[in-house]
């Protein structure tokens, strides 16, 4: 092996581990000898879904995706593990969130825009761009569908009623009248006791949603959360019952979560310190 040779991998390792490194640092008191999680399966997933920002579960072992940088719906095999279709709804631009209900993809871009798409991905796209009152401000990162042909909407920066240190909202969103319902509105409280395991001086860092999703026995909403890598469940009314802290080691960039019928989770992580990939996940 030549002087440069030994050099590139020298240089290759210590980027690695100057990488590891930082991510470790972003939650440097993970207990790992107490996860509350397993991983049971991980899928290396293709340079195309870098930056992958959201999947939905369409069953026959398929998973839709899309990531943040292209207007391009992914259909992923997590038996063949590839993509074995692409679908274009709109422009490049910052998508964040992808969700299904009533025979609809909704995909959720930061800047508030919602587009809907039909969900047969054999014809024509047919996306249509709904409004919301959310900006650029409140960056829309989850979407999911739920009650009563309605979408759950969460934000990862301000909240619609402006930045707020005591509470997460989530937003019920009616996509045919295109209105929020603020009677609706879902409250996660800071102030819970259960928060106060999180160790960060920064009460807006409890819960940086990236992604939402709903259980589909139980109806309960999970968060996810990349910045402080972690998962907290509430019921229907935003009451926390549990937050699974997760390792960054495991989760450098969890962007995007979805369950099964049967309720098997899979998150997906961005590839910032690694692979994308697409994990199921057990939680405890």
């Amino acid at each position: 092996m030549t002087r440069w040779a030994v050099a590139i991998v020298i240089f290759v390792l210590v980027l690695a581990g100057g990488i590891y490194t930082l991510y470790e640092r972003k939650h440097p008191d993970f207990d790992s000898e107490n996860k509350t999680y397993e991983i049971v399966k991980k899928w290396n997933i293709p340079n195309a879904l870098d930056e992958i920002s959201g999947i939905v579960w369409l069953g026959d072992y398929q998973v839709a995706c899309i990531q943040d940088e292209d207007g391009i719906l992914f259909v992923y095999d997590l038996d063949k593990e590839e993509i074995v279709k692409k679908v274009q709804f709109g422009e490049p631009g910052d998508y964040e969130g992808l969700t299904y209900l009533n025979d609809y993809f909704y995909i959720a871009r930061s800047d508030g825009k919602i587009f809907r798409m039909n969900a047969d991905l054999d014809a024509d796209p047919e996306t249509v761009i709904l409004d919301t009152p959310f900006t650029t401000k409140n960056n829309i990162e989850g979407i999911a569908g739920g009650f009563d042909d309605l979408l759950l909407i969460a934000v990862k920066g301000d909240n619609l009623e402006g930045n707020d240190d005591n509470y997460k909202a989530l937003y019920t969103y009616d996509p045919v009248k295109q209105e929020i319902y603020k009677d609706l509105e879902i409250t996660v409280d800071y102030n819970e006791e259960i928060f106060k395991k999180l160790k960060t001086d920064d009460r807006r860092e409890f819960l940086r949603p990236a992604d939402v999703a709903f259980h589909p026995e139980t109806r309960d909403i999970y968060i996810l959360d990349a910045e402080k890598p972690k998962l907290v469940i509430t019921d229907r009314y935003g009451k926390v019952k549990k937050i699974h802290e997760l390792d960054p080691a495991e989760f450098f960039q969890p962007e995007g979560i979805c369950f099964t019928p049967a309720g098997i989770i899979y998150i997906a992580n961005e590839g910032k310190g690694g692979d994308p990939n697409i994990l199921e996940v057990n939680f405890n």
